[in-house]
This record gives C-alpha cells, structure tokens and sequence, in this order.
C-alpha cells in the first residue's frame, strides 16, 4: 500500500514537453538526490543495499555520504553501515527503451567498504545474503526493468522497518517498469510506504520521455513500538526530545 497517487496523462504531458525543452530543465542530480536518500536513513538500523550498480558511480556516493555524516550524528557505538551492491555485470538482460540487451556489461568496480554482490537477481538474492544483511535501512533500486525491481522488491520485504528509504531511479522509464512493479509489490506485499519526494530526471535509456527518482519511507506498524521512539530520541533537538519523552511517559501510564 502506498500514500502516493500518480494523475492520469501526468507522464504523457511530461514526455510531450521533453524533447523541445530537455536543454532548459535545470534537474537535480543523482549525486544530490542520494545524499538526501542516504541521510533521511542514518538513525534507521540495517545495512544499504544497491540493485544495479555499473561502474559504481551511484555506490561511491552512496559509501562517501555515509562516512560524511555517521559520525556526526550517530552514537559512536554505532556500527558502521554496511553497503552491498548487487550487479549481473553482464548487462541489461532485455532491450530497455533504445538500449539493447548487454548494454551497461563491464567488470565490477573495486570500492572500498563495499561488498560486490554478483550475478543476476533471482540467483544471486539468497537467503544466506539475507541473513548477513539482517535489516536493510536503504535500497538503492536501479534495476530498469518489472521483472528485475520485482525481483529486488520482493527479496527486501522482510528486511524493512519502518523508516528504511527506497529510491527508485527510475520510476517512469519504458513502460513504467519500476513503477508497474513497485505498485504490483505494494498490493502483493502490503508493505505501507510514504512518498517523501519526487524529482524530475533525464531519460536513462535515451528514450523521449522525462522520468522520475522517486524517494519513499517504509510505515510498518508493528515497529511503532517504545524501543523504536527511544531509538530516535538522542538523534532529535533538545525540544523534540522533550515532546518525545512526554509522549513515552503517556504511553507507560
């Protein structure tokens, strides 16, 4: 389930006003677009996880904001979050909007502090990495295709809590492969997401349509409980702290 709704011919009117106008968008990059993603998930326990990984672009922002920012905010207690980042490397399995099958092959990136997952999703997404991976705080889907996002979607579903941050790269695409399958997980799954924010991007596949990073925040109830609000409170103001331990003392009364 979700909060967010998309209007009817929202995307047709986008991708009619792209192509005369692509050089007059001022668009907010990636790299931006990640580090927000990556600081809304620091007080939320778990590990990052990438699908769809290239040369490691995406992965190296994702590691450099994490030691930017965790020691600042964070109890020095607090583990270092791992990052994992799951590629076939072999390239797109199927043609995605005018880029063949192969296109993005090339060796896995060596990145320091990241752990390459390799393979294609259905075989490389095992139980065992599950295990190892315990919670997931971030996911970073950039799959391109329903049946890959699917797939990623549906390994994630039990490592999300409440607050863990998906960001879908791209959510328009080629016959709205991430959306179809973020929305076909949501009903399947019912895992209750917020769409915090919503940013215009450049077509990944050279294709004429303008296409969307879409960031949401996972709701699941049966994480509200005291041990979570005590988990947030030293990461909040003096003032919010104050409101939030009002709020516990209520709720032992």
């Amino acid at each position: 389930m979700t909060d967010a709704c998309v209007m009817p011919g929202a995307e047709s009117r986008a991708g009619a006003e792209w192509a005369p106008r692509r050089h007059k968008y001022n668009l907010p990059s990636r790299d931006l677009v990640l580090e927000l993603a990556v600081r809304l998930s620091l007080p939320v326990r778990g590990d990052v996880v990438e699908f769809g990984v290239y040369q490691g672009d995406s992965t190296r922002t994702i590691r450099r904001v994490l030691d930017q920012y965790t020691p600042r905010i964070l109890n020095p207690f607090v583990p270092r979050k791992r990052v994992y980042a799951c590629d076939s490397f072999e390239g797109l399995p199927d043609k995605y909007e005018r880029l063949g099958a192969g296109h993005f092959a090339c060796r896995p990136p060596r990145i320091p502090g990241v752990e390459i997952v390799k393979g294609y999703f259905e075989d490389s997404l095992t139980d065992e990495l599950a295990r190892r991976v315990h919670g997931v705080s971030f996911a970073h889907l950039d799959a391109d295709l329903y049946s890959s996002t699917l797939c990623a979607l549906n390994w994630l579903t039990p490592l999300l809590r409440t607050g863990s941050v998906l960001l879908f790269d791209e959510f328009v695409g080629e016959n709205f492969s991430e959306q179809r399958a973020f929305e076909d997980w949501s009903r399947h799954s019912g895992v209750r997401t917020v769409l915090v924010g919503e940013f215009l991007r450049s077509p990944s596949g050279e294709g004429d349509r303008i296409d969307q990073r879409m960031l949401y925040q996972v709701v699941r109830e049966e994480d509200l409980s005291l041990d979570r609000i005590r988990q947030f409170t030293e990461l909040r103001p003096s003032h919010v702290r104050t409101r939030v331990a009002r709020k516990l003392r209520r709720l032992r009364a």
